[in-house]
This record gives C-alpha cells, sequence and structure tokens, in this order.
C-alpha cells in the first residue's frame, strides 16, 4: 500500500497523542497561555509556536492545527477538574476533610484556567467537540459530587438542607462560576472566596 506524504505524518500525529513527552507538553503550555491571553480568534499557530520558541514543523508533527491544539487543552483542563475532586490516602476517611481538600483544589484550579474555562464554555457552544467534552466532564463533576454528598449523609451526622443532588449542583456552579469572577483578584481575596465557600459548603451540606 502506498501512503502519501499526508498521511504518513497524520499516522506519526496520531502515534504522539498518547505520547505526553516534554515536546508536547511544552507546547500545551505555549498553547494555552496564549488562548488566556489572545482569545481564540487571535490566537494563531506562529503565536504558539513563537512562545514555544520551537518551528512550525514541529507544532504540525504533534498538531494538524490551532483547532486540535485547543482540543488537547481543552482535555487537560477538563482533566485538572475531575482530579481535583480525587483523594487518596487515610485523608480519604475524614469526609469533612476531603470536603475541604477538594473544595480548595478546585476553586485553585478555576483561579489557574479561568480564562482558558472561559473560552472552553464559549467554544462549547461553537464546536461539537468541544461540546461534548464539556458536557461530560460536567455530568461526572456533579454525579461524583453527588455520590459525595451521599456518602455524608450515610455515614457522618449532617442535617443536609436539600436533596445531595441540589447541594451539589448548587455548590459546583458557585465553584465555577464565583471562582472565575475572581481570576484577576489579589492572592488575599482568593484565599477569603476558598475559606467562604468552604464555610458555605459545610453548612449547606450540614456539618455542624
Amino acid at each position: 500500500m502506498t501512503v502519501t506524504t499526508s498521511e504518513a505524518q497524520e499516522r506519526a500525529r496520531s502515534a504522539r497523542k498518547d505520547n505526553d513527552g516534554p515536546r508536547r507538553r511544552e507546547l500545551l503550555r505555549a498553547a494555552s497561555a496564549c488562548f488566556a491571553e489572545l482569545g481564540y480568534d487571535r490566537t494563531t499557530v506562529e503565536a504558539i509556536t513563537t512562545r514555544a520558541e520551537v518551528s512550525r514543523a514541529t507544532f504540525y508533527a504533534y498538531f494538524s492545527s490551532k483547532d486540535e491544539v485547543f482540543h488537547a487543552v481543552a482535555a487537560g483542563v477538563c482533566e485538572e477538574f475531575l482530579e481535583s475532586q480525587h483523594v487518596e490516602g487515610p485523608a480519604s476517611e475524614d469526609l469533612r476533610e476531603v470536603l475541604r481538600t477538594t473544595t480548595k483544589a478546585f476553586v485553585e484550579a478555576v483561579y489557574t484556567n479561568g480564562r482558558v474555562l472561559e473560552l472552553i464554555r464559549h467554544r462549547a457552544g461553537l464546536d461539537p467537540e468541544v461540546g461534548r467534552s464539556w458536557t461530560t466532564v460536567q455530568t461526572r463533576l456533579i454525579r461524583r459530587y453527588t455520590r459525595f454528598i451521599e456518602r455524608i449523609n450515610a455515614t457522618c451526622d449532617v442535617t443536609p438542607c436539600a436533596p445531595p443532588a441540589r447541594i451539589a449542583q448548587t455548590l459546583a456552579d458557585a465553584q465555577l462560576a464565583g471562582a472565575a469572577r475572581l481570576v484577576d483578584a489579589s492572592a488575599r481575596e482568593q484565599r477569603r472566596y476558598t475559606a467562604d465557600l468552604t464555610a458555605i459548603s459545610e453548612r449547606l451540606i450540614g456539618f455542624a
């Protein structure tokens, strides 16, 4: 079978997608910074390669277009949000501490990725692939949060103010939207919001 240069390049790119090497990570960091600073429309392949200090050929060895690298950036942000809900080890048995730890981790992920998150939410209405990814991550976040609150209700002395699913949705909205408004705030303001949101979460879930 004869393989054209274009087909060979595409196969090479596909093989690299699962290879999270340093060059690919550097391109993703550069792309994320460009999208955050310039927005989607003003970000170009040239802007990304200039920031990453690589050639266009290097970029195209890993990504076929600006759209594709944005999809990869969005996937990374979504994975970071999902990972923020995960706690391992002995600490995972203290559910109140898990709530505090995961709330802090999630809100800080919003502070870090707030500008890109805004683009993801906007592009979700324009790009079907981004839309599917964002819908999927939102659904998984709420389901996990709901199950966690149900676990608290079953094992702790709490008096929740509403059904677990309603509390989970309310708190997730506050974590996303509330923290996103403070992306440019001072570190002190951000810490204050994290502390306040943690206290609100504990009260809604029913901790004394």
